[in-house]
Formats: C-alpha cells, sequence, structure tokens
C-alpha cells in the first residue's frame, strides 16, 4: 500500500465549506454515467455527495434513468435538478442521425475518427459508433450547459460518449475506472488515456496495469481511492461472545455482502462453512445481496444439508446491510476472476465492514491485499476452500487476536479512506483542467 491514496494533488487544498469558492474554480464539469442512480453504485454517489457538500454543482449524463425511490435526498436532487438523460435508445439513435448530419456539428469527422481506432472486435466498433449518434443527440444541450469538462464513470462504453461528445462541443474529457472495464471489457484502453485529460482508478492494481497501457502517458493515470463518509456509519458495536469465551451457545456469525455473481466466489464460501459444520465448529453465514446464481446457490446449501447454518437476506438498504456488518463477527470477501475476466477491485463492503471493527477474509487478487492482510484480517488464493475454512476457524477462535484485527482495520481505513480528503485530489484536478483549457 503506498500513501498516494492520502497525499494531496497538488499545493493547493481545497477548503472544506468553502462552497462558492469550490463552485466558481470548477463550474462546467459534467458526468457520464449510464444508469443512473443505480442502486449498486453506492460508491460513486458517495463521491457525488462529498462533492457537493464541498461546493461543486455535481451534473451527470446519463444514458437510462433508474429508480431513485431508494436513494437519499440529496441524489434525488442530482437526478431532478442536473441530470440530463439520453432516453429510448430508439428515439436518441435517429436524433443523433438527424442531428449530426443536418446540423453544425463535425458529426461524420468524429465518426470517422471514433472508427478508426482498433476496437477489439465488431461489436465494439458498433457500440463506439452507438455511442457517437447519442453523442450527437444530446451535444447542443450538453453545450448551452455550460458543460467545459466530461468525466466518464467507466472506461468502456461512458468513455465512448465522452470521447465523441467532448470532440464534437470541443470541451475535454477524462475518466473514472473501476474494474470490469478495465479487465474484462478494456476496449481501446490506450487511445482512451491519450486523448482524456485524466483517468482516475481506484486500486493500486488497477493503477499499475494501467500506467502500464498508457505508455508515454502515463502520468495521466492517477489512483483515487474511493472513500467512506464515516460520519454516515453506525457507531461499531461490539463483538458478540464466541464459543471461546465459554459462554454456551455461542454461535459465531459471518457475513457476506455482494451481488450473487460468479466473480463473487460465494459457492467457495459456502463449500468452505460446509467443511467446518462438518468438523463441528460452531458457525453462522448470513449472504446479503441477490442476482443471478441466487437460486444455484440456495440449491448448493440444501445438497449440502447446512441450511440451518447459512441464511439469505436478499438485497437490503444501506443501513440494514450495515446493522448486519454491525452484528458478525467478520466478513468474508472470497472474489475471484470469472471466466470473463471480470474481477473486483476493493469491494466498497470490505472497507465498511473494516471501519466497523470488522476483520476481513479476503483473497489475494485485484485491489484487496492493498487493504486486507494479517493485521486486518486473513488473505487466501482464490478459490480455496480449505484456506477459508481455515481462516475462518483461526480467526474465529480469537477474541483478543479478532478484536485486534479489527482495531487495525478501522484504523487503517479511517487513515487512508477518508471520502473528504481523496475527493480533494479529484477536485483539485478538475481546477487544474478547467484553468487551462
Amino acid at each position: 500500500m503506498c500513501d498516494a491514496c492520502a497525499g494531496s494533488a497538488g499545493s493547493e487544498t481545497l477548503e472544506r465549506g468553502a462552497g462558492p469558492k469550490t463552485a466558481n474554480r470548477l463550474e462546467g464539469v459534467r458526468f457520464v454515467m449510464w444508469g443512473f442512480p443505480e442502486p449498486t453504485q453506492t460508491f460513486i454517489h458517495r463521491e457525488f455527495q462529498e462533492m457537493v457538500r464541498q461546493g461543486l454543482r455535481v451534473q451527470i449524463l446519463a444514458g437510462a434513468r433508474r429508480d431513485m425511490s431508494v436513494q437519499p435526498e440529496d441524489i434525488q436532487e442530482i437526478v431532478k435538478k442536473d441530470t440530463i438523460y439520453l432516453g429510448n435508445p430508439v428515439v436518441w439513435f435517429l436524433k443523433g442521425l438527424l442531428v449530426g448530419t443536418f446540423s453544425g456539428l463535425p458529426f461524420w469527422r468524429v465518426l470517422c475518427r471514433m472508427m478508426k481506432f482498433e476496437h477489439k472486435d465488431f461489436a465494439h466498433k458498433m457500440r463506439a459508433m452507438a455511442m457517437t449518434v447519442a453523442a450527437a443527440s444530446v451535444a447542443h444541450k450538453v453545450k448551452r450547459s455550460g458543460t467545459r469538462h466530461l468525466q466518464a464513470h467507466f472506461g468502456s462504453y461512458q468513455t465512448e460518449l465522452a470521447m465523441a461528445l467532448a470532440w464534437m462541443i470541443k470541451c475535454t474529457y477524462g475518466g473514472t475506472w473501476h474494474a470490469v472495464d478495465i479487465w474484462k471489457d478494456a476496449n481501446i484502453l490506450p487511445d482512451k488515456i491519450r486523448h482524456s485529460q485524466v483517468v482516475f482508478t481506484c486500486t493500486k492494481y488497477n493503477a499499475d496495469h494501467l500506467v502500464d497501457v498508457a505508455g508515454d502517458v502515463a502520468d495521466k493515470v492517477q489512483l483515487s481511492y474511493h472513500g467512506l463518509d464515516f460520519s454516515r456509519l453506525p457507531t461499531p458495536a461490539e463483538f458478540a461472545p464466541l464459543p471461546c469465551d465459554g459462554v454456551p451457545g455461542a454461535m459465531p456469525e459471518v457475513i457476506a455482502i455482494g451481488r450473487l455473481v460468479p466473480k463473487k466466489g460465494f459457492n467457495y464460501l459456502i463449500e468452505a462453512v460446509a467443511k467446518l459444520v462438518k468438523e463441528n465448529f460452531p458457525i453462522h453465514l448470513t449472504i446479503v445481496g441477490d442476482g443471478p446464481l441466487e437460486s444455484a446457490l440456495k440449491k448448493q446449501v440444501e445438497d449440502l444439508g447446512i441450511g440451518d447454518y447459512i441464511a439469505f437476506t436478499g438485497s437490503l438498504k444501506n443501513t440494514e446491510t450495515l446493522e448486519c456488518v454491525n452484528r458478525a463477527h467478520l466478513l468474508a470477501a472470497p472474489s475471484i476472476q470469472d471466466k470473463d475476466g471480470n474481477i473486483d477491485g476493493i469491494p466498497n463492503v470490505t472497507l465498511e465492514a473494516m471501519a466497523l471493527a470488522r476483520p476481513v477474509i479476503g483473497t489475494k487478487l485485484s485491489g484487496i491485499p492493498e487493504v486486507v492482510n494479517d493485521n486486518t484480517g486473513a488473505l487466501v488464493d482464490c478459490a480455496d476452500v480449505d484456506g477459508l475454512a481455515d481462516a475462518m476457524r483461526r480467526l474465529l477462535s480469537d477474541r483478543e487476536g479478532l478484536i485486534r484485527r479489527g482495531k487495525n482495520a478501522q484504523e487503517f481505513v479511517y487513515g487512508h479512506f477518508d471520502v473528504h480528503r481523496n475527493i480533494e485530489i479529484q477536485l483539485n484536478k478538475f481546477a487544474e483542467i478547467l484553468s487551462t483549457h
């Protein structure tokens, strides 16, 4: 782990609560999403909330409107006041072709430029064409809004939309890239970096890879960890009794949180719990989340005969999820790389659990070792059932060690993942871009 996550992006530091001063420096930044507000992207919404708190008017360009009924009021306000949606794909495609052809936009020149890149395959080339047409459909509206810089969340079609639109309305663009876009999609990443002003990414693992990809423009890649707003977290609860405390009937509680998809590796965690149950080691696992593997995972539990030891809660609100974390003794994040190359970065729930003084068992993958180690939990190999079982047995058999690792985890997260400080890195860079273009 390096200290870049806690560092400054320059000698000038934004004043907290500066409000109008920050807004004046950063007038004209618009973020490019696809679905907004996505319920699974609270880590992005948290950054928007902090940018608003520091005085930035957060404006969005998004492909589709998502249900906002479960979102906090400040995110709902962004949706209502400062979000431009592409809307129906058929409508924006036809509108984009018409506007691009018969307006003064350099549509065809931009389209030729986008097509000249060496895309992964024909499908990705057609996707880039579609994003160019989408850009034409909203170009005049975005330009009239005063947009001077477009910052795309995710490096796949979102960045292709930002590129094409930036070239049409003659503004700058950049990216904030995460995991699936870098490791699974990975379309024309060198070109996207080369023509951008900055590419932020949320793990050192990602940053090192993108630096290699970028070549002679590697200085455009910057590490910017996702931070936590600690004021929104509950007070950490004391650990419930454990069998090692000599309390009859005490049950160690493990929690796992995330979409029920292959990259989360929950099937291996279930096997590890079954192994401990077979050894008569007391344990209970709660899995929070929903997804396409829900039926398969429940059937696995049933086939293994461990239904009394594993509970599925389905998807919960963030506050409810944090309450579950507070009742647990540790969090398990058994992430793997799936067959399509998709991986996690640093799962947001890992940081939240650590902030609540819960040790984490993670895998030696992507950015997870940047926060999880023997001092804050335990690291095991991917898809290692025996390793997961051994780590749970070891940590849950040592109350003093569990408490010590939990405190270490909390101190580490508070020292390196404060969203107030980490967002200043991005805002300072946006101010630099706007001042020179």
